[in-house]
Order: C-alpha cells, then sequence, then structure tokens
C-alpha cells in the first residue's frame, strides 16, 4: 500500500510540475507574438517539435508561428517527415530576418538569428544557462515529448497525425530508442500513445532506424549531415554525424576527414565533432578535428550527440584551464585518493612521466614508468609478441596491453600506454601509418584507447604535446 501510494503521490508532483511549467510559460508569452524557431540545419525533432508548439500555443491563446529561416533542402529530414507524417517542411520556409521578433528556440538553447529569445525549450543538458524569461532544459528522448507533456496537462485533444509526430520524433531522435538518449519510462509512454492512437508501432520502430543514404550523397552533405553550430565561451564548434549500418571502407573514411579538416579552416572553428552510428556492431565512432589533429573515439552503444558527447566537448572549452592546470588538479586528485598511475611511452619518450612530475606532491602517484622504444622493449615489459605481429605495434591494441601490463606491473590504479610514430617511416615497422599515434588509459580493467592523426605541420617535441594534451583531457574527465 505504501509503495501504491508514494507512486500516485510521484504522479500528482509530475503533473504539478507540468501544470507550473505551462503556467511560467504563460506568464512570460502573455501579449506578445511568438516566432518559434529549431536549430539551423534542421532535424525532425526540431520540425515537429515547432509545429506541435505552435499549435498548443494557439490553443492556450498565444499567437505563434513555427518558422524555418533557412533555405529547405530535400534531405533525409525532408523525406522522412514527407514520407512517415505527409507533411511537406517548405510550408514553414521564411525568408528575411525581423529584429522585433519574439523567438521561442526548441530542441536548442541559443541562435544567431535576429530577435529577442523570450522561451526556450530543449532535451538536451547544457551546462550554459541563459537567462531567458521562460526556460526548461531536461533530458528526454526528445523535446516533442516534452512538449506532449504539456499537452496532456492542458487537455489538448491530440489527434493521430499529431500522436504520430511526437512518437516519430522520439524514435528518430534515439535511433528508434537504441542510443543512450533513450528514457525508458518514455519508451512505454510512445507505446501507450501508439496503441491510443492505433498507430503500427513495429513499423515505424523499423523506419526510424534511418539508416543515412550516403551513396546517394556528395562529400560536402555527408560531412554536413544533421549539423548543428555552437558557442563555448567564444568558441566556435560544429557537430554532424551518419547513421550506418557499418564503417565505410578506410580510403572512403579519410577522404570524409580530409574534407572535414578542410572544413574546419575554412568555417574558422575551433573544432568540429564527425559521429558515425553503427548499427551492426552498436558502436560510435567520434572524431574530434581540431586546428592539429583528429582524435579518434570509439564508444560502446549509440550515444547520445546532445547527451553524452557535445556536453564533454562543452566543459573543454568552458573550463578555461591550461593543460599544465589541469595536471596538477589530477595528480592532486589522485594523491588525495591515495591512487598511483604508471605509464609504458614509446613515441612520447617519457614526456607525459615528465609532466606529471612536473608537479609537486608527484613522488606520491608516479611511482613507476617506463619508456619501451622498440618493439624487444615491449615485449621484455610484457606486451605479448603475438599482439605486436598480429595488430602491429603501432595499434590500438597494442597501446591498451601497454596500459594494462604497466598498472600491473605497478600495482597501480591507472595505467596508460602510447605508441605511435611522429616523423618517419619506422624501418623496422614498414608500411605503417606517419604522424599517428594511439594511447590506452587502463583504470582498474575500465579500458579506453584514443587514435591520434597529426594534421599539421610541426616539430616532433610539439606533436608530443599534442598527444599528452589530450592524454591528459581524458585524464582529467575520468569518472
Amino acid at each position: 500500500m505504501e509503495k501504491m501510494t508514494n507512486g500516485i503521490n510521484q504522479k500528482e508532483a509530475e503533473k504539478k510540475a507540468v501544470r507550473k511549467r505551462i503556467e511560467d510559460m504563460l506568464v512570460a508569452l502573455k501579449g506578445k507574438e511568438i516566432t518559434i524557431l529549431g536549430h539551423d540545419n534542421i532535424d525532425v525533432d526540431a520540425t515537429l517539435s515547432g509545429i506541435l508548439l505552435s499549435k498548443l500555443l494557439r490553443f492556450l491563446g498565444i499567437s505563434s508561428e513555427f518558422c524555418i529561416l533557412e533555405k529547405v533542402k530535400e534531405n533525409e529530414t525532408y523525406q522522412i517527415i514527407r514520407e512517415a507524417i505527409g507533411i511537406n517542411m517548405k510550408a514553414w520556409q521564411k525568408e528575411g530576418e525581423k529584429a522585433d521578433r519574439n523567438l521561442f528556440l526548441v530542441d536548442h538553447y541559443e541562435t544567431l538569428h535576429k530577435g529577442k529569445v523570450v522561451a526556450c525549450l530543449d532535451h538536451h543538458p547544457t551546462n550554459q544557462k541563459k537567462e531567458y524569461p521562460f526556460y526548461y532544459i531536461r533530458k528526454s528522448s526528445a523535446t516533442a515529448y516534452l512538449i506532449y507533456e504539456m499537452m496532456k496537462e492542458a487537455n489538448y485533444p491530440l489527434t493521430k497525425e499529431e500522436a504520430m509526430m511526437i512518437v516519430v520524433a522520439m524514435m528518430i531522435d534515439t535511433t528508434a530508442f537504441r542510443s543512450t538518449k533513450t528514457v525508458a519510462n518514455e519508451v512505454e509512454q510512445a507505446k501507450e500513445i501508439a496503441k491510443k492512437y492505433q498507430l503500427d508501432y513495429a513499423s515505424l520502430e523499423k523506419y526510424c532506424l534511418c539508416l543515412t543514404p550516403i551513396q546517394k550523397m556528395t562529400t560536402e552533405e555527408i560531412i554536413s549531415n544533421g549539423q548543428k553550430w555552437y558557442s563555448y565561451q567564444g568558441k566556435k564548434v560544429g557537430s554532424s554525424y551518419l547513421q550506418l549500418e557499418e564503417l565505410p571502407k578506410e580510403e572512403e573514411l579519410k577522404g570524409w576527414l580530409t574534407a572535414l579538416v578542410e572544413k574546419r579552416k575554412e568555417t574558422e572553428s575551433d573544432m568540429l565533432v564527425f559521429l558515425i552510428f553503427e548499427s551492426n556492431h552498436n558502436k560510435t565512432y567520434e572524431y574530434q578535428i581540431m586546428e592539429d589533429c583528429i582524435k579518434e573515439i570509439i564508444q560502446r552503444n549509440i550515444l547520445s550527440r546532445g547527451q553524452n558527447i557535445m556536453p564533454l566537448v562543452e566543459r573543454r572549452y568552458l573550463e578555461r584551464k591550461t593543460t599544465e592546470e589541469k595536471m596538477e588538479e589530477i595528480v592532486n586528485q589522485l594523491a588525495k585518493e591515495h591512487n598511483t598511475i604508471a605509464t609504458m611511452e614509446s613515441c612520447t619518450g617519457g614526456e607525459l612521466a615528465s609532466q606529471i612530475t612536473n608537479v609537486s606532491g608527484a613522488s606520491e602517484v608516479l611511482q613507476e614508468s617506463y619508456v619501451s622504444y622498440c618493439n624487444g622493449a615491449k615485449i621484455k615489459f610484457g606486451v605479448p609478441e603475438y599482439v605486436i605481429n598480429r595488430y602491429s605495434v603501432y595499434s590500438a591494441q597494442t597501446a591498451m596491453v601497454m596500459a594494462t601490463v604497466v598498472r600491473n606491473m605497478a600495482c597501480s590504479h591507472v595505467g596508460i600506454g602510447i605508441t605511435g610514430q611522429l616523423g618517419r617511416i619506422d624501418p623496422s615497422n614498414p608500411g605503417k601509418v606517419n604522424n599517428t599515434a594511439w594511447y590506452a588509459i587502463d583504470k582498474e580493467g575500465d579500458e579506453m584507447v584514443r587514435k591520434i592523426a597529426i594534421t599539421k605541420e610541426m616539430t616532433r617535441a610539439e606533436k608530443k604535446n599534442v598527444i599528452i594534451r589530450e592524454i591528459v583531457e581524458d585524464l582529467y574527465h575520468l569518472e
């Protein structure tokens, strides 16, 4: 009985919170003409949320219109909305900026368009709090679901088409509820909506896996698919993504990354984040294109761009700390927790250990470190010869084994392995990629591995510093 009472109380509290949001929104929008905007390069959730929100506001007595202030392309988003819902996005395309617009942002929290932002509704967490009259951001499967909650509490007469819009937005934004963005109880809500409005849930789920049709796309369309732009303390960052069954061939991927390097220069961006969600193996490939390198991060599961990936990028730019300051905090935190770190370095030649020992009190943290510059040294320190023969000494696998071996040898909390070539083709290991390094971090058996491709002319010492910078960045955010 107590559990049932608690459940009822929780539901009442949730309803009360939604009612309060509606009241706050109405106060902020009272007497204003509202223009609803999704983000640029608009996607399915932003489009459908904009349409749904305009319907809800008019129902609540607020004058509003949804606008797309860019040329609508007949791309994947356009096709999905046309095929699944029967809606032509071009009906909302508007031309011209107006400084006197009152803007309601959906599915994003800042805009470059003219006007005064009076409200914001988004389902992606952010560390940047905006001082808008109405501001609500909460982790959810889609912005459309947050609007559905308000519609339900406002007794809005939802139609079958609008129910379809809500479910499709939720599924598309979570790769048919397979990504980490998925909120479990909202999946049940989507099923209930589908049942109530007689929607074919199974067919929708299959359709909304939504693989990107790269065969029909130019390179520019591929690297700009689903593009969003962010501003972090004045730093310009862009992101785009593909949803594929499996990774493309190496040469094709290399072509995309080369194009992204050029695009970063042309757009004067601090970073471009390019994502590939691979459905066959349930993995996310993240490529961070920076001024001096491309950093590859491979994660298990289909991650959420807005909830898993971009918040970490955001933190990187909001913290504004130097590599040295971050290293000092890492060493002090390890010492505070009575934990130690051990390193096995190849191409960086002990530079990581040197950076650690630049911090006062490092002797409590770094007790063992090895420079295993040749294959024989790695084997001597415990890297199995078959790993090097099978995967090459320059590989993610070798870096990972190096990290685990040194952690075990030193009985440390954290082990780090670094391998790569930074200036010439190694005659002992011909045919491998130059100016590329791999590093791995093993924290008590919890492993991560990264690949760094240097893309700028620089000295060997500078290349080492790029690798150390990225290792420190990962250590700093290590949970």
